[in-house]
């Protein structure tokens, strides 16, 4: 799509409004805005950073299109501007990372963000960019946007509340979503027991009740199995807490023995190896799997998707090379 069509000046300022509501340091969009045909409504490009939105679904419900709109229309194009955005303004990979979960589940937890985040912000977006009082659309990942939504609920309190924890997720990379959970979850419930040079472990040690095997089966699921994997999430969380409250109390000096889940930061980073208190041993041979390019380790190793993390907004299959948002699908 040329750069000077007024479909594509409409996006351009209605994706710098969006990053100006969560500002991010990130921006991986490339300028190019292209016509997508199909069910997919839209995805980044983690090459190139083209941005691809569908012409039916998104693109002509934008002003400049010429096209009338329901405003249900209308508010599904600004999610899914939000939803892309969100993806291109974070980093996906952060290899050096120790608490980095570079493993198939997060996908569905950075979807699950990146729409949670869609929802809180599209009334004001729409609002900022003259489109008028709009509804809040359906959520089109409804079990990761559950998830996503339960976890806030349980890792925000005084020290750091719901709105500072959607700004950090927001941020990235994606990789670190979990660690940023898991944050809030020691910030709120631990802050007065944990040294600070323990602290990275701790994350450590609450991301692993977090991995929920569920996480990379959810893709097309309803909001009550993300609650649900939320709500057994929570079971895990709190007894971790628990245990790591009762070791400081007992045992003041010693640090809780935790695994990081990207053993092959250390590797990478051997600084990592000062500040991460691990039970585990040397990292696997082949734990530097190229994450990205979709090789796995042998530990761990479960159906890497190689083309994703671009943030396509919907349903997609876990094992496709892309997470496609359908057109007007409704969920169960």
């Amino acid at each position: 799509m040329p750069r000077g069509a007024a479909v594509h000046r409409e996006f351009e300022r209605l994706y710098c409004l969006a990053r100006t509501l969560r500002p991010t340091s990130t921006d991986r969009w490339n300028g190019d805005l292209l016509a997508g045909s199909g069910e997919s409504w839209g995805s980044v490009d983690k090459d190139s950073g083209a941005i691809t939105l569908s012409a039916q679904h998104v693109l002509r419900h934008l002003r400049g299109s010429g096209t009338q709109s329901t405003v249900y229309e209308q508010a599904q194009a600004l999610a899914t501007v939000l939803h892309e955005s969100t993806h291109a303004g974070m980093e996906i990979d952060a290899p050096t990372a120790p608490n980095a979960v570079r493993m198939n589940l997060i996908w569905n937890v950075m979807e699950g963000v990146a729409e949670l985040r869609a929802m809180a912000d599209v009334q004001a977006l729409a609002l900022l960019s003259g489109y008028g009082d709009l509804p809040v659309p359906t959520p089109q990942y409804p079990a990761p946007h559950a998830a996503i939504e339960g976890l806030i609920t349980l890792a925000s309190g005084p020290r750091k509340g719901d709105g500072a924890l959607l700004d950090d997720l927001s941020r990235g990379p994606g990789v670190l979503h979990l660690d940023c959970l898991a944050d809030g979850v020691l910030q709120n419930r631990l802050a007065d027991v944990v040294p600070l040079r323990d602290r990275l472990a701790i994350r450590a040690a609450l991301i692993q009740p977090m991995l929920h095997p569920a996480w990379s089966r959810i893709t097309k699921l309803g909001s009550t199995i993300g609650e649900g994997v939320a709500q057994d999430i929570q079971i895990r969380v709190n007894s971790t807490v628990d245990e790591i409250r009762h070791h400081y109390q007992s045992n003041p000096r010693t640090p809780y023995p935790a695994e990081a889940p990207n053993p092959a930061a250390i590797q990478l980073s051997p600084a990592n190896a000062r500040t991460t208190q691990s039970k585990q041993g040397p990292p696997a041979s082949g734990v530097e799997m190229r994450f990205l390019d979709g090789q796995a380790p042998a530990a761990r190793a479960t159906s890497f998707r190689p083309d994703l993390g671009q943030g396509a907004r919907g349903a997609g299959s876990p094992t496709a090379p892309k997470v496609q948002r359908p057109a007007e699908r409704r969920w169960e």
